[in-house]
């Protein structure tokens, strides 16, 4: 029995320490380009002058459909976060040693 308790009281704490249900079955998910709304292409080309886009990820972010979508300007690497309607969440710049910058 006390075998039992604690393997409920570990999944108990692993679950309070994910912070909540919801964020254990977000997942990320490759799409390609093409199907990509255009109102979330075009507020990510926006986002990032002369960037030519060259993946795109899809996922659920606090009930909303969100796009990742990497690319290339200037030498540098992108990856811009939008969602389906063209909101732009967030615009992170890869520099030469790989470290994000916001």
């Amino acid at each position: 029995m006390k075998k039992l308790y604690l393997v409920i009281m570990a999944a108990v704490f692993g679950l309070v320490g994910c912070g909540t249900i919801e964020e254990l079955f977000e997942s990320e998910e490759s799409v390609p380009l093409s199907e990509v709304p255009a109102p979330a292409l075009n507020a990510a080309k926006a986002a990032v002058k002369g960037i030519v886009l060259t993946e795109a990820e899809v996922e659920k972010e606090d009930g909303q459909i969100v796009y990742e979508l990497e690319g290339k300007a200037n030498g540098k690497e992108y990856e811009i976060e939008v969602t389906a309607e063209g909101k732009v969440l967030e615009v992170e710049e890869e520099d030469e040693d790989h470290e994000d910058k916001d």
